[in-house]
């Protein structure tokens, strides 16, 4: 989700780089990405790390390029890599939807993942997160956090299905319920139980920073049916944004995707799912 920057040494190309990416067909590829969302991205001594280099390192052996990472604003990245001067691949755990359809190129979906809620376990500050608001206290419901101040990432898709559900028609409109953004998880996180009652996170996120803070727990976010059999999980796909019309990158991505979606291990756990397992277990060493 950044910028190619190529390096252009004579005069006439140096301008066309300035003036767009495409005029240089080599260089480094730069990715912008959001290190807070572990195991897809998180730091280690230093340095960006997680299941999404892995894919993009790849991306860039078969492109024959230097893979650069710079970490950034998870809501500024669909559009830098609309815009296409600054970046042209993001891949930050982003999930698909219209919105941002509509600006960039998505590549085929590599992951699937549900909405969780985080809450202090002695149920400190959100009292009506317990069993009795779970079925079979394994989940949560959206109209369970009625009332509550409810903390998301800025930008992620969990904060997109929160506005929704706060709109008229929602399931929290009129509840009471209201919204904080914050610039990161760790941040968020970290307000449970001053400012707000709960934050909203994608599983692996939620299930490694329940690892990483004692007190906290998660439980996956429903909708609630008519009956029982007819609750809904809250889940979303993810995938690789790239600018619009860089075919060649879009190509190479989805390229790689495939090969690791094909690949399978003892256990049937395709490439990605190895990644997720190996980051997972690193992410909460």
């Amino acid at each position: 989700m950044k910028k190619f920057i190529a390096t252009c040494m004579a005069g006439a190309a140096l301008a066309a780089c300035a003036a767009g990416f495409a005029a240089c067909g080599s260089g480094d590829l730069v990715i912008y990405t959001e290190a807070g969302f572990a195991p897809f991205e998180y730091m280690d001594n230093g340095k960006i790390v997680g299941v999404d280099v892995d894919i993009m390192n790849k991306v860039g052996e078969k492109l024959g390029r230097n893979v650069v990472f710079e970490n950034a604003n998870f809501d500024m990245i669909i559009d830098v890599v609309a815009e296409g001067k600054l970046a042209n691949v993001g891949a930050a755990g982003i999930s698909i939807n219209e919105e941002r359809a509509a600006k960039v190129d998505f590549s085929i979906p590599y992951y699937t993942a549900s909405l969780y809620v985080i809450y202090s376990a002695d149920g400190n500050k959100a009292p009506a997160i317990s069993q009795s608001t779970a079925q079979n206290g394994s989940v949560i419901y959206w109209d369970s956090l009625a009332g509550m101040n409810i903390g998301v990432q800025g930008g992620t898709t969990a904060d997109l299905f929160l506005g929704d559900e706060l709109a008229d028609g929602g399931s929290l409109a009129g509840t009471g319920a209201a919204r904080t953004a914050f610039s990161s998880l760790a941040v968020a996180v970290n307000d449970i139980g001053v400012n707000t009652n709960v934050v909203i996170i994608d599983e692996l996120p939620a299930k490694t920073l329940v690892a990483n803070n004692e007190g906290l727990a998660c439980l996956p976010l429903y909708y609630r049916g008519a009956t029982a059999d007819e609750d809904e999980a809250a889940v979303d796909e993810y995938a690789i944004a790239v600018t619009k019309g860089q075919t060649d990158i879009l190509n190479a991505v989805n390229e790689v995707l495939e090969e690791l979606l094909a690949e399978k291990d003892e256990q049937g756990n395709n490439g990605i799912q190895q990644l997720v397992i190996n980051h997972l277990s690193l992410a909460t060493d």
